[in-house]
């Protein structure tokens, strides 16, 4: 009788020490989203193993460049790009292409896991270039890119995150998902995290306090843009949150595009 008591109570210790929000990754997971208008992110790329499941998000920054998280890059070795998806049981209008590590480049101060500086590119030969012109039996263009932001930019406000990630129940969704977040800065995110969070300046972060919106959101490397009159600027790439997601109510962190801006620019010049 003692020995199961002592079990019992280790059991529990276990169980309830899963239950405490730990730093992580997002798991797939668009946590109240709901489903975004087809061809609505015509930037997004699934990156998918070679057995075609979804492991994380990208976005396309031209025919050739796509930008994700550099931990995304650090779990798979190859794997495929699809390009132009709503949902993902309609293969009529996606592009694929096949990827490996020889095409990664990865931030040189990121040194995986939970930190700053997680950002990537994949870069594609000119051969496997992306079509943008290519037209769907609807009229539209199923494939586009996403504009990076200016120096200047206002990155903080209203936003939209997309991506396939489970929802509340742990459901895969059919149809590309959407949220609208509220995007705060490095100030305010840092006050609204745990003391040992390891929120860097280079990061950005959505919340709203006192729900599960802003907890641990999408897929990870997906986008984090907003809307501008010139239209979506990728303000951000899902980094990491706390875990399990659907049940913290801790800020969602994402890489800060614009203080990558150099960086980007620096690795892509010899594809463009």
């Amino acid at each position: 009788m003692r020995q199961f008591v002592i079990l019992f109570a280790l059991a529990l210790a276990a169980a309830s020490a899963s239950l405490i929000p730990q730093p992580g990754f997002p798991e797939g997971r668009i946590i109240n989203g709901y489903e975004a208008e087809k061809g609505e992110a015509p930037y997004i790329v699934s990156l998918q193993t070679t057995s075609k499941s979804h492991f994380c998000a990208a976005s396309l920054i031209s025919s050739r460049c796509l930008l994700t998280a550099g931990h995304c890059l650090l779990s798979y070795t190859q794997g495929v790009a699809v390009a132009g998806a709503h949902s993902r049981l309609d293969q009529t209008s996606v592009q694929s292409r096949k990827f490996d590590s020889s095409q990664f480049v990865i931030h040189e101060d990121y040194s995986g896991g939970v930190g700053p500086n997680d950002i990537g590119l994949i870069r594609l030969s000119k051969e496997d270039a992306f079509d943008l012109n290519a037209v769907a039996r609807d009229g539209s263009n199923p494939v586009g890119v996403v504009s990076l932001p200016s120096k200047t930019f206002e990155g903080t406000g209203d936003g939209y995150l997309y991506g396939w990630g489970r929802d509340n129940s742990g459901s895969l969704p059919t149809n590309l998902q959407t949220l609208k977040v509220d995007i705060i800065g490095y100030t305010d995110c840092q006050a609204a995290m745990p003391v040992t969070a390891k929120v860097a300046e280079s990061n950005v972060c959505t919340y709203t306090a006192g729900t599960t919106d802003g907890a641990c959101n999408g897929d990870s490397g997906g986008p984090l843009v907003k809307v501008t009159e010139n239209g979506a600027e990728l303000v951000g790439l899902v980094s990491w949150g706390f875990t399990p997601c659907a049940t913290t109510s801790y800020p969602s962190v994402y890489t800060n595009t614009i203080s990558f801006l150099s960086w980007i620019e620096q690795n892509r010049d010899d594809i463009e």
